[in-house]
């Protein structure tokens, strides 16, 4: 299923923005407000501390690779992920 950075904005869901550069997973965190985040996931706008547990992918490519790590890694067993329509 698809989202918008509308839907996740509505539903107050801070996210990893998904993307490729040269065949490697790039993932940048944003607050449910639509700030980007430092690495301490502390959001400067708002002031709250983000938990991005969302992967809104923004091709197929990296859809693929975030799937592969939800399902391979512990780490990322908690995480789910959609491909991002803009």
């Amino acid at each position: 299923m698809a989202i918008t950075l509308d839907d996740l904005r509505l539903r107050a869901i801070d996210y990893l923005l998904a993307s490729t550069e040269d065949g490697q997973l790039v993932l940048e965190p944003f607050c449910s407000c639509g700030s980007s985040l430092d690495e301490d996931y502390h959001c400067a706008r708002c002031g709250k501390v983000c938990d991005c547990k969302f992967v809104a992918c923004s091709g197929a490519q990296a859809l693929g690779i975030v799937e592969k790590l939800i399902s391979g890694s512990p780490g990322f067993r908690d995480f789910e992920a959609s491909l991002l329509v803009r």
